[in-house]
């Protein structure tokens, strides 16, 4: 491939209408990829007939598919990489749209920096989440961090924030999302790339993880001028159970063998984070009168930590 190449990433699992939408953002963007990997963990036909659409050779999108069975976030995104040529790995989910810019910004964050090894974009139709107010004492009273410092950062039990408002200029970040990212692929090969320890369909924090091994080779740099919506298909998805266990468990393992911390302070930051976000949940429910997963969540929040007490392996595929 030429220089600056760029290959996009793309797990999916059965959700072909909201692919396509993607796919049309890529063939409309004015810096077009130079080839799309589609790694397909659908039990049907759907996902490759949208894939085989011959309108993306027309408009000059080379898109590929793949078929990985059990379907498994990161081994789905492991397997695309592989098959995968570009110098530029752009991580997306399968239910974003990309103004028609948003590639060419992402290069021009990162291409011409050596320095810079992952560039992440923003989004057009949500905000960046900030402290809750019991996550906002922890910040400035028990960590003693200015008011706003926070933003772009990794902060205690995996506390990560965007900014908002969005700033005018580039600015540093902590971590990437592997839905809106792109980086380097030697960087992603120097650091071993995703790690293989995540629990169940590795939705959860596998990005964090990742970001926190990416920014110790270099610079991730958040850009606002790469703009993407973010849709949340709702197909595909795990239980609320399993996708509190998942990220309960998950954050655990990253503070613990990424992060390299002690095995009782891995778990004392994640026990903190299970009270306050249940304590947060049983307070938003009780004020709306409706229980919203309240205890899908916290079963499985109650699983995770069982798990940890009991010194379990993680399981890649369920």
């Amino acid at each position: 491939m030429r220089a600056n190449s760029i290959s996009v990433i793309v797990p999916t699992i059965g959700r072909a209408d909201s692919l396509n939408q993607l796919l049309t953002s890529l063939a409309a963007q004015s810096h077009k990829p130079d080839e799309v990997i589609v790694a397909d963990g659908s039990d049907t036909d759907a996902v490759r007939q949208v894939t085989a659409v011959p309108e993306w050779n027309r408009q000059g999108l080379v898109v590929r598919h793949i078929a990985v069975h059990p379907p498994n976030a990161v081994r789905q995104r492991v397997a695309a990489i592989a098959e995968s040529q570009g110098e530029f790995l752009l991580l997306l989910d399968d239910d974003v749209v990309l103004e028609p810019d948003c590639v060419a910004q992402l290069m021009a964050a990162i291409a011409h920096d050596a320095g810079v090894v992952a560039a992440f974009a923003d989004f057009n139709n949500q905000s960046w989440a900030m402290p809750t107010r019991a996550w906002h004492f922890y910040l400035r009273h028990v960590l003693g961090m200015a008011e706003g410092s926070w933003q772009g950062r990794v902060v205690g039990p995996l506390l990560r924030f965007g900014y908002d408002p969005p700033p005018a200029q580039a600015q540093p970040m902590e971590w990437l999302g592997t839905c809106n990212t792109m980086i380097r692929r030697s960087a992603y090969d120097q650091v071993g790339g995703f790690s293989d320890f995540f629990l169940y369909r590795c939705t959860m924090n596998e990005d964090v993880d990742l970001g926190i091994k990416i920014s110790s080779v270099g610079r991730i740099v958040f850009c606002p001028a790469a703009r993407m919506g973010h849709f949340h298909a709702p197909g595909g998805r795990v239980s609320p159970a399993v996708a509190a266990e998942d990220d309960l468990y998950n954050r655990f393992l990253v503070m613990r063998r990424t992060q390299g911390r002690p095995v009782l302070a891995s778990f004392g930051l994640t026990l903190m984070f299970f009270l306050v976000e249940t304590a947060s949940n049983l307070g938003g429910s009780l004020l709306r009168f409706k229980a919203n997963g309240f205890g899908a969540r916290l079963w499985g929040r109650l699983r995770a930590l069982a798990r940890i007490l009991a010194g379990q392996p993680s399981r890649t595929a369920r």
